[in-house]
């Protein structure tokens, strides 16, 4: 396999790899957003109590308890039982959820006048353990409830204290907790009481009314997933990383070990890009003729110039791709001239000096092999080597003017070249009879 394709090659698993972390991090990160969003779920909660009144011996009630919602005799009240009911659920979605509940009874004395508490007393029936659910809970828990336990309580405070104009309430209730666990995180929630039992506490044998308060509701609990969401993040900037650190060593990669074409390449491509609608791509060569040169050292000077001169901007590029040239032709025999070649990256890469071009290198081949039209410069360099030459035949010499006080005319008419293309112009006989003498000698040669 070619270096430059093993290069490639490699290049573009790296790009892969690098692809690949990106997108994982994308993904760490969307995990990371959806995971920590807040939202609403809608809780749903149903509530119910059943009891009876169970009764003292007497020779009235042939029954030992009396359903519910009826009027009892507190004298003759010996224990109430009761069934508390509650359903939870969570609709919508998974949850999952941590809940306990405790049953409490509560004893309150208050003034009937001011309605201020006089006196309460709190004793928990049952503490459960902590429950652990998904979406939805029953709790079902039956207790008996010792009315004359409470009563004599009550009885005691009243007669010590002597108070006559009071309420007497015992309660029975139902707190649950809820809070969140596994994949969901919620502020706790507290529902106390869930369900309450009201029963009236007295020491007169009067009739008395139980009231139970049952609900059925739906609230909004504001809730978001609970996943370690640190562990998200933490790999999203991990792949993150990794792709940033890959991308820059390709970067590097490609930089040091692509060819002095692949450099040139990508030069011509980015001024081609940036550039397109300035530039106009001629094919073949570019006859450049008696012109002078005016080479550009960067080509945002031959924009300047394109600017400034209102002039087309030509490219010329080679036929093995290798070399650019960008011409302006401003006109008066001057041409702008920037090159781009393979040989200018080379010296570029190894500190020296770029080679030099000359009209041949951006002219065609046709006027290449032609007579070369001289330059101004190819002029200057002619009569300095004229100058500078040695005198070899006195007779077609021509001394100067820094040598001799005569004209120049003067001394082009004494050379004897200019003698024999005088007498011919204008003494064109001569010419005649030069040739005939030629021509005998040749017949005398014949003989």
């Amino acid at each position: 396999m070619i270096k430059s394709e093993r290069n490639k090659l490699l290049i573009n698993l790296m790009l892969l790899i690098a692809f690949l972390a990106l997108i994982s991090s994308g993904y760490f990160v969307y995990k990371y957003y959806i995971l920590n969003k807040t939202h609403y779920i809608r809780l749903s909660e149903k509530s119910k109590i059943d009891y009876k009144v169970c009764l003292k011996k007497n020779n009235f009630f042939e029954n030992e308890c009396i359903d519910k919602n009826n009027q009892y005799v507190a004298s003759l009240i010996d224990y109430i039982p009761i069934s508390l009911n509650y359903d939870l659920s969570f609709l919508g979605e998974d949850v999952d959820f941590k809940y306990s509940y405790n049953i409490y009874a509560e004893l309150n004395v208050i003034d009937k006048n001011n309605k201020k508490v006089l006196f309460t007393k709190r004793e928990t029936l049952h503490q459960s353990d902590i429950i652990n659910a998904v979406n939805d809970a029953t709790i079902k828990y039956d207790t008996n409830v010792n009315y004359d336990k409470y009563n004599d309580i009550l009885n005691s405070f009243v007669t010590i204290y002597d108070l006559d104009e009071t309420i007497n309430t015992l309660t029975v209730n139902l707190g649950v907790n809820i809070s969140s666990d596994g994949n969901t995180s919620m502020k706790n929630i507290n529902k106390y009481p869930a369900i309450s039992l009201s029963i009236p506490l007295t020491r007169k044998t009067i009739n008395i009314d139980i009231n139970s308060t049952q609900n059925v509701s739906d609230t909004n609990v504001l809730i978001k997933k609970a996943e370690n969401n640190i562990v998200n993040i933490i790999s999203a900037s991990i792949c993150l990383f990794i792709s940033l650190i890959i991308i820059i060593y390709v970067i590097y990669y490609y930089m040091s070990t692509r060819t002095v074409l692949e450099i040139y390449q990508s030069r011509i491509k980015k001024i081609t890009s940036m550039y397109d609608s300035y530039i106009q791509r001629i094919s073949g060569n570019y006859p450049i003729g008696a012109s002078q040169i005016c080479k550009v050292v960067s080509f945002n000077d031959m924009l300047e110039i394109k600017d400034s001169s209102d002039k087309p901007l030509l490219m010329l590029e080679n036929e093995a791709k290798t070399g650019s040239f960008f011409i302006i032709p401003v006109g008066e025999g001057v041409i702008y001239t920037y090159a781009l070649r393979v040989e200018d990256i080379m010296a570029e890469k190894d500190g020296t000096v770029a080679p030099d071009y000359g009209i041949e290198d951006i002219g065609t081949k046709e006027e290449a092999k032609r007579p070369k039209k001289y330059t101004k410069e190819k002029i200057k360099e002619d009569i300095e080597k004229t100058i500078s030459l040695n005198i070899v035949d006195d007779k077609n010499a021509i001394k100067g003017t820094e040598n001799s006080d005569e004209d120049l005319y003067d001394q082009l008419e004494k050379t004897a070249t200019f003698k024999a293309v005088k007498d011919i112009y204008y003494f064109p006989e001569k010419k005649t009879k030069a040739k005939r003498k030629v021509s005998k000698k040749k017949g005398t040669k014949n003989k």
